[in-house]
């Protein structure tokens, strides 16, 4: 029993954080996150918006760029 409180404290904590307090919570991030079964946070940009495909292409292209200059 005294372990639910610190549970529920925590999780609450942790939503709050990134839905509210982040550098890029928004409200469309928010209602993305309670309403769609296939939320993943890196599909907003830093100003809560959600990306575009091109911005969602450049990103990876550039992911790939340091994994190959890291080998």
């Amino acid at each position: 029993m005294y372990w639910l409180g610190p549970l529920l404290g925590g999780l609450l904590a942790g939503l709050l954080y990134d839905l509210v307090f982040a550098v890029n919570a928004s409200v469309d991030k928010a209602k993305a996150f309670f309403s769609r079964r296939d939320y993943d946070d890196s599909q907003f940009d830093e100003h809560g918006r959600r990306k575009t495909k091109e911005q969602e292409e450049t990103a990876e292209a550039g992911q790939s760029l340091k994994e190959s200059a890291a080998v």
